[in-house]
């Protein structure tokens, strides 16, 4: 018999979840049983055999948790338990722990940096220290003191601050919570919309308000977008969506490219629908030469860096185990 701690994966049937939690050290204490199959009858084969669960992607149904008779503990690769059927783990009670990943967080800082860089015109005002525009505008450097300075020497116009302003999230998953947090650090006001409402204790959490998709778009200075592409969400701000917003506000989009009508996204940032936009994701990438994006004084446009360093799946996945080994190991008794 095998001391190890017998950990179902439910995500064994897609992506590369399940080798690199294999691969990773931290999995050592672990016998690592996972479903050849994305039905729910591949998880309900192993569940009594399970011990613990880790839950990433993949759905966790009542079904199988009321089928694993030796289950003590599951831990969530995340902060959104959405998919996991807590109510059936708390009626057996079953502790869920969450984690919060570096992998959300570079997501989640991206956002705030097209954020700020909007809110406080940065790109515009690196082109201008680069091109020297002090020289059209007659002025000459001099030696700068405490008091005496040249501030905004540029003269650049809109520059304000993230500080009191209300961002609306159209997809409050992980990603979507981190987001959250970070704007709570700059005072800002939170809204969300998603097709499932959050427990009211989850928008207690993050100081969130619902609101639905038409009265967010109107309501918010930011619209920031995190969701994934599907069939559904394809296209979902266009024209008419852009006209409901405030011509104040801006559009964030750390998503999917093809969530925004690009062609009505130029048109209503060169028309003055609505103030600037930020975005990091592109209907095609590399953003094509000829894009009407391109040289529009009031985006910011990254190329697809979102995704942070290298090192997520090293911080992350062992941060997880961690979590479950330390159970087991007496030290923690839930989330």
């Amino acid at each position: 018999m095998s001391d190890k701690i017998r950990l179902l994966v439910t995500d064994g049937a897609s992506g590369r979840f399940l080798g690199r939690v294999k691969a990773n050290a931290a999995a050592a204490p672990f016998e690592i049983i996972a479903p050849e199959g994305a039905e729910e009858e591949a998880l309900l084969a192993l569940a009594p055999e399970a011990e613990a669960v880790l839950c990433y992607k993949a759905a966790l149904p009542a079904s199988v948790i009321q089928a694993a008779g030796k289950l003590r503990y599951i831990q969530k690769h995340g902060l959104n338990c959405k998919n996991i059927a807590v109510d059936a783990a708390r009626e057996r009670g079953i502790p869920v722990g969450t984690q919060s990943l570096m992998r959300n967080a570079t997501v989640a800082e991206q956002a705030l940096v097209l954020m700020l860089c909007c809110e406080r015109k940065t790109i515009l005002g690196q082109k201008a220290v680069e091109a020297g525009v002090y020289r059209e505008m007659g002025l000459e450097p001099v030696a700068t003191s405490q008091w005496n300075i040249r501030p905004n020497w540029p003269e650049i116009e809109g520059i304000a601050e993230l500080f009191g302003k209300s961002a609306g999230i159209i997809g409050l998953g992980d990603i979507g919570m981190d987001i959250a947090k970070r704007c709570l650090a700059f005072d800002m006001e939170i809204f969300y919309y998603q097709r499932t409402r959050h427990l009211a204790q989850v928008e207690a959490e993050y100081r969130a308000a619902y609101l639905p998709f038409d009265d967010l778009l109107a309501r918010v200075d930011y619209l920031v977008l995190v969701l994934p592409h599907t069939e559904e969400s394809e296209g979902m701000i266009g024209a008419e969506q852009l006209a409901r917003m405030k011509k104040t506000a801006t559009l964030i989009n750390v998503g999917r490219g093809a969530l925004v009508d690009e062609e009505a996204l130029a048109r209503a940032l060169k028309e003055g629908t609505i103030a600037m936009a930020g975005l990091d994701v592109y209907r095609h990438e590399p953003l094509p030469a000829d894009s009407p994006l391109i040289g529009l004084p009031n985006a910011v446009l990254l190329p697809h860096t979102g995704g942070g360093s290298n090192r997520q799946w090293d911080v992350d996945i062992p941060a997880s185990l961690g979590r479950i080994a330390a159970f087991f190991g007496g030290e923690c008794k839930k989330s």
